[in-house]
């Protein structure tokens, strides 16, 4: 359960529909509500980049080092890193433009992926013209950030690669596809993905596919389709051994803020003892009910986890803090900031960026 964040997004996401800076095992297929990133070599990264300057008064200065330590990212060997740093960006969208332009060219797929996403999310209609040549991307996914990008800045696109994608057999390209046709909000998006549930995909792993299937229902909901929300509120009560699906949930309820789901998620981020979830679980729940802006959100849950011998879990934490936005919590993802990994540095520099720019 080490692969999951929101944001992120984002993104993640790190960010609005994204996960931003999520924790993935190397070489997995990725998407924006689970990014992850192929890359070679070992899951944490070993690299020379982003140390944020220590600090006697981490009240002081925050922005900036937070604003240094995504800017160094931005140009890391690690192709992760340059993805979430984007993604970390879009907390100031004054500074966002360098970093999505390097982006676009990126050799990565998933960083030229968030470089495009990035654009239409953010209606970066300077650089949309930028995107043209992604249209010819080898990727099928950063092919449908390309679309997506043009059209949310009003630029004339052919969508209707989007329908083979949406039926395409690798996870990554149908769930980046549906996410795409949700988030554009156009109802006759709604036949196509309704026949991509269930279709095909006999050869990938049964855990996979129940995440996608559950991606396509937050792109119905987003659509329109309501009836689907109770598709992403069962599988908040998952078994133990799909407590990835229950965390991809949990935020979901929180992306569409489905305030319903609120006594659940709860449930799932306070129980202790026997009854305790997983610590992404506790998280993702957490994170959702910071983002339905509920004071249930309790910021002890993230800072449990905030030290943890796991990076992944202390990069969620640090998100999860950036969520909930108490400007109390500055000082202590200051601090995390000069973590030993970079990807929890990136991490809590986004959400030190968020709190400043709720």
């Amino acid at each position: 359960m080490n692969n999951l964040l929101s944001i992120t997004a984002a993104a993640l996401a790190i960010t609005a529909g994204v996960t931003g800076c999520v924790m993935v095992k190397t070489g997995e297929s990725w998407s924006t509500k689970d990014v992850s990133i192929p890359v070679n070599g070992e899951d944490a990264p070993t690299l020379h980049v982003v140390a944020a300057a220590p600090t006697r008064r981490p009240e002081a200065g925050g922005r900036a080092v937070a604003l240094n330590v995504l800017r160094q990212a931005a140009d890391a060997d690690y192709a992760q890193l340059r993805a979430n740093a984007i993604e970390g960006m879009r907390n100031a969208p004054e500074h966002l433009d360098p970093l999505v332009r390097r982006g676009l060219v990126d050799v990565n797929r998933g960083v030229r992926f968030t470089a495009a996403m990035t654009i239409g999310r953010n209606q970066m209609e300077h650089l949309a013209h930028l995107l043209e040549p992604l249209l010819r991307d080898q990727a099928d996914s950063v092919r449908a950030a390309a679309m997506y990008g043009l059209k949310r800045c009003g630029k004339p696109v052919d969508l209707s690669p989007l329908s083979v994608m949406i039926l395409s057999d690798i996870p990554e390209v149908r769930a980046n596809a549906a996410m795409v046709l949700g988030d554009l909000g156009n109802p006759s998006a709604v036949p196509v993905i309704k026949q991509a549930i269930g279709y095909g995909m006999e050869r990938v792993n049964v855990a996979k596919v129940k995440i996608v299937d559950l991606q396509l229902a937050e792109a119905l909901v987003n659509l329109g389709e309501t009836r689907q929300l109770e598709v992403i509120r069962a599988a908040l009560f998952a078994p133990t051994e799909e407590g990835e699906l229950t965390a991809l949930a949990c935020m979901m309820c929180g992306r569409l803020l489905d305030e319903r789901t609120v006594p659940d998620l709860i449930r799932l981020a306070r129980l202790t003892g026997q009854f305790q979830q997983p610590a992404e679980v506790r998280m993702a729940a957490t994170w959702a009910l910071a983002r339905m802006d509920t004071f249930q959100a309790l910021a002890e849950v993230p800072l449990g986890y905030l030290n943890d011998p796991q990076y992944q879990l202390r990069v969620q934490a640090a998100l999860t803090l950036g969520e909930i936005g108490d400007p109390a919590l500055r000082s202590t993802l200051m601090m995390s900031m000069n973590d030993e990994n970079p990807l929890v540095q990136v991490a809590a520099a986004a959400a030190v960026l968020k709190i400043l720019n709720p």
